[in-house]
This record gives C-alpha cells, sequence and structure tokens, in this order.
C-alpha cells in the first residue's frame, strides 16, 4: 500500500468524521476535502475544477431554478389548500391524500421544495382537525424521499451517479424513467407502510395550538407591572437599558385596553403599565430591584396572551439558502432589520431558550418569533425562511403563474423522449423561465442552494482521488474476491447495505461519490454489468430514514415535529430493511447481473 493510498485514506476518514460530528458546515468540510487532495497531489488542478463543470453539477442547479418556478406560482399552495377543504371531516384522508401529492410531485421537483410548499399546509390541517402535526411530518418526509428515487430528476444522487457512470466510466446516461419501474414499486410499498405504521403509531409529541407550551417558555415569560412612584416611569425600555443591562427583552406593554408592541424603543413607559417579559430569573429580579416594580408570577403566559388582531406568535425556519446561516441572531441585529423577537430557537430536537442572541444559526433551525403581524409576515415573503403557518399571502398568484406549468412538462418530455439530453433540456427550461418574466434572475440564483452545489463540485474528484490512487479498484477487487465464492448477489446486497448505513450518518451525494466508483470496480472485476451496482447505490443512498441529519427533508421535519432521535430509528428500519429487501431481489429483474 503506497502513501499516497495512505494519504487519502486519512483524508476519507477525517472528512466522513467532519460529516458525522458535524464539525463544520458540509460545503465546508467538501471544500477542505478538496483542498486536501490538491496539496497533496493526489488531483490536478484540472481535476479539482472539474466538479464545477460536471454535468450533473449544472443539471441540478437548473433542477433548482425550475423546481422554485413551480412553487413560486402558487399552484401547489392552492392545491394543498384544496386537498384539505375536499377532505371534509376525513383527516386521514387529507392527510394521506396530502402526502402522496407530495410524494409525486417529488418524482419530477426537488423533493425540499415539494415538502417545504406542504410543511406550513400539514401544520395547518393537523391544527384544523385537532391532531398532533408529529403524526404527519415524518410520513411527509419519508413519501417525499421515495417519490424522489422514481425519477433520474427526482434527487440529486441519481443525477450524480448517472454522471459518474458517463464522466468516469464511459458509460451511456441513465434515462429519465429509468428508475421508474423499480422507484414505482418502492413508493407503492413505502407509502402503504408509511400511511399505515408511522402515521398511526408516532406519538403526538408536538401541539401546534400552544406553542408557548411546546418550547417550553412558562417559565421565561413574566408580566412585570410599575407601580405609582416607580423611577422607571418616563422611561423608554431603551433608557433603562432593560436589555442590555439585565439580558431581557420586553415583547409587549399592556396599557388599559391596549396592546403595545410596536415601536417600543420610543414609548416612555407609565404607572400601571404591564410588561411581557422575556429573561431568566436573575436578570428579573435585578430589574424588579433597581426599578421598584411587581412581579405577577401568579400568571401562566400562553399564546393568547400574546397574539392579537396586531400581534402574533410564529413559527419560521432557516431555508437551506438562508443568508443568514453562520450568523447569531445578535450579528444580524434581528430585532431592528425584522422588527420582531426571536423567544426561543428549536435545533433537531433541542429546545434553545437562554442566551440565544450569541448562537449561531444553522440550516433547518426552527424559530419561534414574535411581534407585529405583518412585520412576522413579511419574513414569509423572503428567501430566507421558510414558513410554517399558512398565511393570504402566500396564496397570491404571480401574474405569470402557468408558464412554469408549460415549461417543466416540456423539458421532462423532452429528456424523456431522447429528444434532448437532461442538461440541455433544463438549461433550456430555465433560460425560458427567466426570459418569460416568470421568475427574475435574482430569484433564479437565490432558488439554487449553493451549500449542495459546492458540496457536489467540490465532493466529485474524491472519486477522481480514488481513482488515481488505486484505492477504488484495491476496495472493488477485495469485494469482487469475496463475490467469487458468494455470487454476485451477495455483492450487491452488501453494496446496498454499506451505502445505505454510511447515507445515515453521511450526505447521500456524498456516499453516492465514495460507493460509485467501487461499485462499479467490484462489478468489472466480477465480470458482470456495473449497471445494477451503480442502481443499488443510487437507490441506497436515497433511502435514508433512520437518522434526521441523513436526509434534508428528515432534519426539516425534526422541529416543527418535535421528534426524538429514537423516532426515526423505530420506524425507519423497518421501510429501511423493506427496501432493502425489495430492491436485492428486483435490480436483477430490471438490470440483469
Amino acid at each position: 500500500m503506497g502513501i499516497d493510498v495512505l494519504i487519502l485514506i486519512a483524508i476519507l476518514v477525517g472528512t466522513l468524521l467532519a460529516f458525522t460530528f458535524d464539525w463544520a458546515p458540509i460545503d465546508v468540510v467538501a471544500l477542505t476535502c478538496l483542498a486536501l487532495l490538491l496539496l497533496t497531489n493526489l488531483i490536478s488542478a484540472d481535476e479539482a475544477i472539474a466538479g464545477f463543470s460536471n454535468p450533473a453539477v449544472i443539471t441540478v442547479m437548473m433542477l433548482f431554478i425550475l423546481s422554485y418556478g413551480l412553487t413560486h406560482s402558487g399552484v401547489l399552495d392552492k392545491l394543498g389548500r384544496k386537498i384539505a377543504q375536499l377532505a371534509g371531516k376525513k383527516s386521514w384522508f387529507a392527510s394521506a391524500s396530502l402526502i402522496l401529492i407530495a410524494g409525486v410531485l417529488s418524482a419530477f421537483i426537488n423533493n425540499t421544495a415539494a415538502l417545504a410548499i406542504f410543511l406550513p399546509v400539514s401544520i395547518q390541517l393537523a391544527r384544523h382537525y385537532k391532531f398532533s402535526p408529529s403524526k404527519i411530518l415524518l410520513p411527509l418526509s419519508y413519501v417525499s424521499i421515495i417519490g424522489g428515487t422514481c425519477t433520474l430528476i427526482g434527487t440529486s444522487t441519481n443525477l450524480l451517479v448517472s454522471g459518474i457512470a458517463v464522466s468516469m466510466f464511459g458509460m451511456e446516461p441513465f434515462g429519465v424513467f429509468e428508475f421508474f419501474g423499480l422507484g414505482s414499486i418502492l413508493f407503492v410499498v413505502g407509502a402503504t407502510y408509511t400511511l399505515l405504521i408511522p402515521m398511526k403509531f408516532l406519538p403526538p409529541r408536538a401541539d401546534s395550538s400552544n406553542l408557548t407550551k411546546k418550547y417550553r417558555l412558562s417559565n421565561f415569560l413574566t408580566e412585570i407591572k410599575i407601580p405609582e412612584g416607580s423611577n422607571i416611569i418616563g422611561m423608554t425600555v431603551v433608557d433603562a437599558q432593560i436589555n442590555q443591562r439585565f439580558q431581557l427583552n420586553v415583547l409587549e406593554i399592556l396599557r388599559g385596553s391596549e396592546r403595545i408592541a410596536a415601536d417600543l424603543r420610543n414609548k416612555p413607559l407609565q404607572a400601571d403599565d404591564v410588561m411581557i417579559i422575556r429573561g431568566d430569573v436573575e436578570g428579573l429580579v435585578n430589574l424588579r430591584e433597581r426599578y421598584g416594580l411587581l412581579m405577577l408570577t401568579d400568571i401562566k403566559l400562553e399564546d393568547a396572551d400574546l397574539s392579537d388582531e396586531n400581534n402574533i406568535l410564529s413559527e419560521i425556519q432557516l431555508s437551506p439558502t438562508s443568508r443568514l446561516t453562520g450568523s447569531t441572531i445578535k450579528d444580524i441585529d434581528f430585532r431592528r432589520r425584522y422588527g420582531c423577537f426571536v423567544l426561543a430557537l428549536n435545533r433537531t430536537g433541542e429546545m434553545i431558550r437562554d442566551k440565544i442572541t450569541y448562537i449561531e444559526l444553522k440550516s433547518w433551525d426552527t424559530l419561534l418569533v414574535f411581534g407585529p403581524r405583518s412585520r412576522v409576515e413579511s419574513l414569509y415573503s423572503t428567501d430566507d425562511f421558510v414558513p410554517l403557518e399558512e398565511l393570504k399571502l402566500r396564496l397570491r398568484m404571480p401574474k405569470r403563474w402557468w408558464v412554469s406549468l408549460v415549461i417543466i412538462p416540456i423539458v421532462v418530455l423532452l429528456a424523456a423522449t431522447g429528444a434532448m439530453p437532461i442538461l440541455k433540456a433544463s438549461l433550456l427550461g430555465a433560460v425560458a423561465l427567466i426570459l418569460s418574466r416568470a421568475i427574475s434572475i435574482h430569484q433564479a440564483y437565490d432558488s439554487i442552494n449553493w451549500t449542495v452545489i459546492f458540496l457536489l463540485a467540490a465532493i466529485l474528484p474524491l472519486g477522481t482521488a480514488m481513482t488515481n490512487t488505486g484505492l477504488g479498484e484495491m476496495i472493488g477487487v477485495s469485494i469482487a474476491d469475496f463475490g467469487q465464492g458468494y455470487g454476485p448477489l451477495m455483492v450487491l446486497a452488501l453494496m446496498y447495505l454499506v451505502t445505505a448505513v454510511l447515507s445515515e450518518v453521511v450526505s447521500n451525494n456524498s456516499t453516492a461519490v465514495l460507493m460509485a466508483p467501487i461499485a462499479y470496480t467490484a462489478a468489472t472485476n466480477l465480470g458482470v454489468d456495473p449497471k445494477p451496482m451503480l442502481m443499488a447505490v443510487a437507490y441506497a443512498a436515497s433511502a435514508s430514514f433512520l437518522t434526521p441529519m441523513g436526509y434534508q427533508t428528515n432534519a426539516m421535519v425534526y422541529g416543527p415535529g418535535a421528534y426524538k432521535f429514537m423516532d426515526y430509528m423505530k420506524f425507519g428500519a423497518p421501510l429501511k430493511v423493506i427496501f432493502w429487501a425489495l430492491s436485492i431481489w428486483l435490480i436483477p429483474v430490471f438490470w440483469p447481473l
């Protein structure tokens, strides 16, 4: 084993550990890996930048734009609401219909975008029928994942494996509907399991009707009354340094029947005012002693005490393209920039209520915000947040809403019939959306998930390094030797299993890049067609049901559903095993070994 192989193994192990333990954002990890490969001369400069011009990466970029065109049209919002209206009193039928439609759409648009559209509709549905959102959100994620595996364009993983097969091994590109035969079987089986088991037996963890209870804020929200003679009378909350000196946030001032939440900085305090304050006990005690205030400690504040026709308590989630990722609430100056407060933060099940202004935000963090209704609703119109509430704002359809409904089917048809390569069809489709003014060029830029693009472009050279050093060949030969004794079907089963397990702790795309060269080498050394092995890698990399970090959609529903890690393990494990067994049985049927 040469020194180059040992260096590559060290880089591989470090990269996998960084992905697993979240030492840095995944795109930063991928770029660091790329830099190390270049620094150690395991790849050339041309090979290092080849990922940025890879057809699969460019195609994924164009599909992000096309997906945005459809979601921006407002058609999916209308569709979600229509389902809820038609369902009447049948809550299970409404939930199942919503989940199935999201799954079908995920075969043709980015499944993360599809889930983002149906997430607030699902929460509203749960609120309407008075059941916990926990019952519907994880099933929604599972079916969206499965739907994406049905076509080449349904998930970037399929495009990536196809791109590797073409660029590295000179194979023919996979067809748009080449995945559909097995994918449709997995979809029927997976959707049936999901609707019958998780939807029925998932515990009701989240309470969408009481956010203060969900975030356990009762000990952090207090009413403080200003008595006659207090030396705070006549001051504003800024003059009194309530935030800077005592680390407290004044959310509202109750003055008789008036509720004041806007422009608090310029409102002089009066006797008998009641301030609703968020903060810890130490800060509250110090404030009370400094200004001679009265704490109304017997009152437990709930959503109704904060929300009215002018003010709102709501959940929002950072989008994967959010420009706020990596910044703190203090850095952003959230209060002045957006005109509302962040009361708490939910990060993959961890409720953070203390010192949240100093915590760096990450993708899919869920924020509990409070403020004037118009300011909170304005957050939903930005691309930095995914709304978790249904608002009229989301149901306004732009003038050219129909353009994407025409262009996207044409793109799929051209690629499916072979009239155009998928890259050419998607590129022309994206340009057509912009030229027709269905979306602006700035919206096109913002619609691209650059984290995914840089991850794909930076991690692809890792496969090249495995080929250059011979590591992929060594592993593939070892697997082929194993296969000589047990047969290619056992190798297929092993390939699927390793990929499926790895995808739960490393991103599905990174797993596909690592495993595809190994699968190809193993197949060629066994003397069998490599396509079945590559298909096993593609399907297994997307079959991520056991952890919230294995797939973006799983991370999206973790906070709003108030799930625990074991919920994914308990309900995802049977689905994982079923898919493994079905895939090993049916892949050789669709693509003979």
